[in-house]
């Protein structure tokens, strides 16, 4: 980067940092820090929701699905998930929320199944957010490693610590706000590097649609069975669904800000507004198709394709060093942070609230240690591998079942169906640690998005167990 792309890269931060300072909240406690005291806008709220699940996977990890030699637009099948899923949460779940009270779905299961269920969502929901927001930052810092020279663990150190300090400053008010725009950041970067690929690869979108149909790089639907097919329409339709529900209905990260609005009607609106991010999925699925059409006709400078080669996830990156005007390149650079920076502010909000029972006053503590473990864990994970899209979602695999199976049985179930929690949970974490690995390497025999039903109902089934007279309780 040279000063004008520092410039601007600065620039974002200061902007950041007086937002989160302007929408700090004035009275300390609870409601006003980690609910806004329930009076956000509802556009306001559904855009920020849109930012948090787009994250830096999507920024850089669906391009690079497309781009590879394989890739094509089957990613859109997931969208059908988050259909089935927030339609369920909208009808069947926000209005139990509502109705009791409550400010996380783990206050909910306190309430319907007892403190110690309570505990144990809440232990699941922090496994699941540093797992899952560890890729998310390792994403990010692999791609900053690239575009600043700078080390791994000192990109990381930046995100982390920069988050953490509006976090911890501002409440989850801040963090909405700053979701929001950093939301619209890194969407405009998106469609300006579409632009600038088709333009100068193949011309205009007609001929790139043209040469990508040609080429079997268009294909959107797959009704394949085959159980290692990752991108299909029963995936979508029926896998994804669970991982949905649990993602939005039962993590806090998501649910938090649909509990800071006035009204249930308000949720709702903010819930199914917030299906319109599928066309910001649409819209990076279609960066990576530019981005080969661009590289079919231009060649990578040797340092940049020896870093692609090493890692594909890179491609996106790549490009921008490659072929983003100077300025500019600093604008895109901001929204590879504007893509960590909004989920992992809304992981520490939610993980602070849930790790502190709501005490104000300990929060900004609590967004300091989480923001740690979430740095070392991407950090390790740089010792790793794998393909973003997947990692990201596998990260969540052992948490996301027993709690959605916990929070349904909350919802659905009379509290005497739980006869054996305590097998239900290690019996869906040992089939899901499992099956794990069938869904990782070169050659998977298993897609990962089945992991999420096979744990859930796992966990279901020997949860509701009938016991022998003889027994005692789990």
């Amino acid at each position: 980067m040279n000063g004008l792309d520092l410039t601007v890269l600065v620039a974002y931060f200061l902007g950041v940092t007086v937002v989160s300072h302007w929408a700090r909240p004035r009275r300390a406690h609870r409601d006003a820090y980690f609910l806004a005291d329930r009076s956000l806008p509802w556009p306001l709220v559904a855009a920020s929701i849109v930012a948090t699940s787009i994250s830096g996977v999507t920024f850089i990890g669906l391009p690079a699905l497309v781009f590879a030699e394989s890739g094509d637009l089957r990613y859109l099948q997931f969208a059908l998930a988050a259909l089935v899923a927030k339609g369920v949460l909208g009808v069947a779940l926000l209005p139990r929320y509502y109705a009791t009270g409550v400010g996380s779905p783990y206050e909910y299961i306190t309430l319907k199944l007892g403190p110690r269920y309570g505990r144990a969502a809440t232990g699941l929901f922090m496994i699941g957010a540093v797992l899952g927001q560890g890729v998310r930052v390792f994403a990010v810092a692999l791609v900053l490693e690239l575009l600043t020279g700078w080390s791994l663990g000192a990109c990381i150190a930046l995100i982390v610590g920069a988050s953490a300090l509006h976090t911890g400053h501002g409440g989850l008010r801040a963090v909405v706000w700053t979701d929001a725009l950093q939301g619209l950041l890194f969407a405009g970067g998106g469609a300006f590097a579409l632009a600038l690929a088709v333009a100068g690869g193949a011309g205009s979108f007609d001929a790139l649609f043209t040469a990508a149909g040609d080429a079997g790089k268009l294909r959107t639907l797959d009704f394949s069975t085959h159980p290692a097919a990752s991108f299909t329409l029963w995936t979508g339709l029926i896998a994804m669904p669970f991982q949905n529900l649990a993602a939005y209905g039962g993590d806090q990260v998501n649910t938090q800000r649909m509990l800071a609005l006035p009204s249930l009607s308000a949720a709702r609106k903010a819930l199914y507004t917030s299906l319109l991010g599928e066309g910001v999925t649409a819209l990076f699925l279609l960066v990576g198709l530019a981005l080969w059409a661009y590289y079919g006709t231009h060649a990578l400078p040797p340092a940049l394709a020896s870093a692609v080669a090493e890692n594909g996830d890179r491609i996106f990156p790549a490009f921008i060093l490659d072929a983003i005007p100077s300025g500019v390149r600093g604008l895109l650079i901001a929204g590879v942070f504007a893509a960590a920076m909004s989920s992992l502010d809304s992981v520490l909000s939610a993980l602070a609230q849930v790790s502190t029972a709501g005490d104000g006053d300990r929060s900004t503590r609590a967004v300091g240690l989480w923001a740690l473990a979430l740095g070392a864990f991407a950090w390790a994970l740089g010792h790793g591998g794998g393909q973003l899209v997947p990692l990201a979602y596998q990260m969540t695999a052992l948490s996301y079942p027993p709690l959605l199976g916990l929070l349904l049985l909350a919802a659905f179930a009379p509290r005497t169906w739980l006869r054996r929690p305590a097998l239900g949970a290690l019996g869906a974490i040992g089939l899901v640690a499992t099956l794990l690995p069938l869904t990782t390497g070169l050659a998977p025999s298993l897609a990962f998005p089945w992991l999420f039903p096979l744990g859930t109902v796992t966990f279901l089934a020997l949860t509701v167990l009938p016991k022998r007279a003889n027994q005692g309780a789990s």
